[in-house]
């Protein structure tokens, strides 16, 4: 018999996997929420020319064509977003948030899929440092509910990063910036080797290339390299300054350091751009920036910035684990007592307990293993519990065992859950 799996990138979520994710997901949409954002989706597939607008050569190649070749699987939420907002009167400022799948053909490696989930916020209508810091707050706040502490803010402005390669390699700005995006992936002496290779890369601009990478190793101070962006772009060091101060406001927690070669590889990026990492080697497990130029691409243009978590990035960090035993089982001795049962996990669902009832008339000794499995407690109804209008109430992890009204059953079950 053949054998079919999913298709290549691609993955299926088993119920372990699946209830991890929920969870995620989740306690991400909490933090949202708790923010005032509020959830706003858009299809999976997206006009090609709409996706193509502003999204750079290397994703332009990534993008899942279909065969009529005018239609397309959205590469990220951000571009949607735009389409949708320019087109439509939203009170603004518009705070949404969306988490869902994405597509990108690229050659699937450890940790890098072509399907994969995105959790992103955007604010639109504000032209204000406000959105940025509250952006960056919001999503260390989400990363800190999943349990990660520790997380660093990397920080810089696309007006910046421009000018900054401007000064070194004049008309090759956007060689330079791309070469910039693979920071961290490659060595540093592969970087100066590649600057190396891109045309009018004379000596003189070599030297500003490795000075500027010196400039931004851990020897470098923050007031440094905000002098050197007063330099280059007073207007973004003027951004970024406010970002610092106004994201202090939220909590001491949140700490933020200046990176000014990180650049972010989508072109729509017009002004702040920020990463968000966990520690060394680990790599970004948020980002975004501010887009203000994209809307107008589609019809009515206004002030926007977004970030965006991912996902599959923080579960592949999150403890593996199966899924935590909870809720009861509501077994029956005999199939005359089946109805009875029905009622009874119908009293302990309206109360918020998940209930299990045996749908294949199985022995109790066989209802007992399976609840085992999956449940923290195993409800006993026979014909002695019918009688008394009570039922048998066992603690699966203690072993414990009671003879309980239904009401008494559903307290000491959220007492012992909570």
């Amino acid at each position: 018999m053949a054998e079919y799996s999913a298709p290549k990138g691609m993955r299926d979520f088993l119920p372990d996997e699946m209830d991890r994710r929920e969870r995620a997901i989740e306690a991400i949409k909490k933090i949202y929420r708790k923010y005032g954002f509020v959830p706003m989706d858009t299809p999976a597939m997206e006009m090609a020319e709409v996706l193509e607008k502003k999204c750079g050569e290397e994703i332009r190649g990534q993008i899942f064509r279909i065969d009529d070749g005018k239609h397309a699987l959205r590469f990220d939420l951000t571009v949607p977003l735009s389409r949708v907002v320019s087109s439509n009167t939203f009170r603004k400022p518009f705070k949404r948030y969306c988490i869902g799948p994405v597509w990108r053909r690229e050659e699937p490696q450890k940790g890098r899929f072509r399907e994969f989930y995105q959790a992103d916020a955007d604010i639109i209508g504000s032209s204000s440092m406000r959105a940025e810091a509250e952006l960056i707050a919001c999503a260390h706040e989400a990363i800190s509910a999943l349990g990660f502490c520790g997380a660093t803010v990397l920080l810089n402005d696309r007006r910046l990063a421009f000018k900054i390669a401007q000064s070194m390699l004049p008309g090759k700005e956007s060689s330079l910036l791309r070469l910039l995006d693979k920071r961290g992936k490659i060595s540093r002496q592969q970087m100066i080797e590649e600057f190396a290779k891109i045309g009018g890369a004379d000596p003189k601009s070599q030297e500003m290339f490795i000075d500027f990478l010196g400039s931004m190793e851990k020897s470098a101070t923050e007031k440094q390299r905000l002098e050197l962006a007063e330099e280059h772009c007073p207007e973004a060091a003027e951004s970024l300054s406010e970002i610092i101060s106004l994201a202090q406001e939220y909590g001491r927690s949140i700490k933020i350091e200046l990176d000014l070669a990180l650049v972010r590889g989508m072109d729509y990026y017009t002004g702040p751009i920020f990463e968000i990492k966990l520690g060394e080697g680990i790599g970004s497990v948020a980002g975004g920036g501010r887009y203000d130029g994209l809307l107008g691409l589609y019809g009515q243009g206004d002030y926007a910035v977004g970030i965006s978590l991912g996902i599959e990035r923080l579960l592949s960090l999150m403890k593996e684990g199966k899924r935590a035993k909870g809720g009861v089982f509501v077994a029956c001795t005999a199939d005359e007592h089946y109805a009875q049962t029905i009622r009874i996990a119908s009293a302990f669902r309206a109360a918020g307990i998940v209930a299990h009832t045996d749908l294949n008339s199985r022995s109790l000794k066989k209802q007992m293993e399976f609840a085992s499995g999956c449940c923290a407690f195993i409800a006993i109804v026979g014909e002695k519990e019918t009688a008394a209008g009570k039922l048998t109430l066992r603690d699966l992890e203690s072993g414990k065992e009671e003879l309980l009204g239904v009401e008494e059953a559903i307290r000491k079950v959220k007492e012992r859950l909570a």
